[in-house]
């Protein structure tokens, strides 16, 4: 089965799912934009074919995009915080396109399963982002507390922080994320980041 007709399945069996539960979109690419919530949910086929995983994101819509879209055309690929949905823990888990109706039948009955809970659990956990993210301090990021819902790196981590209390009003806290990051650069590894961080720190003095 090619990805064309395995997009056609898609549509027809998960897309009614997803509109019903809020989501837009079609085929492999869905997003919904929840108070300053943009959530995405990427069906994603293997280059080699025959294969498929789904990614789900979470982006901030006053955070700026590496490349400008509208938030309804965001992918999980657009998006810095995003993971894999899988049914048994594994990281890189890849679904095969199903073969025949029963195949067919299991394999959207259990993707829904999925997206209805270790999905949603996820996308629960950023609901209550403002009263999370005001307690977190660059110590976090040190000791990797701040993964419990940023699971990148220390510097980008910093940099998102930073942002989220430029948009809570924390002006102090807006320096000491980005006076964080930019102890963090070395060298050239980063150093794009540096205009971000330096434009935080003017804006909050």
């Amino acid at each position: 089965m090619k990805s064309a007709d395995f997009k056609k399945i898609v549509t027809k069996e998960l897309a009614p799912f997803l509109r019903d539960n809020e989501w837009k979109g079609t085929g492999f690419d869905y997003t919904r934009h929840i108070v300053n919530i943009v959530q995405a949910f990427t069906v994603q086929p293997s280059s080699a074919g025959g294969k498929f995983c789904v990614e789900i994101g979470v982006h901030f819509d006053f955070i700026p995009l590496k490349v400008e879209k509208e938030f309804s055309k965001m992918k999980t690929w657009d998006m810095d915080i995003r993971t894999r949905l899988n049914p048994n823990d594994e990281s890189d888990y890849w679904w095969d396109f199903p073969k025949t109706e029963n195949e067919s039948n299991l394999l959207f009955d259990e993707l829904k399963h999925l997206i209805s809970s270790s999905g949603q659990e996820y996308f629960n956990q950023f609901y209550n982002w403002e009263d999370i993210c005001e307690k977190f301090t660059p110590e976090d990021i040190e000791n990797g507390n701040t993964k419990i819902l940023f699971k990148i790196s220390p510097l980008r981590t910093a940099l998102l922080l930073a942002r989220i209390n430029d948009k809570l009003g924390d002006k102090k806290k807006v320096i000491e994320f980005s006076e964080f990051g930019l102890s963090k650069i070395v060298g050239n590894k980063g150093s794009g980041l540096i205009p971000d961080f330096e434009n935080l720190i003017e804006k909050s003095r």
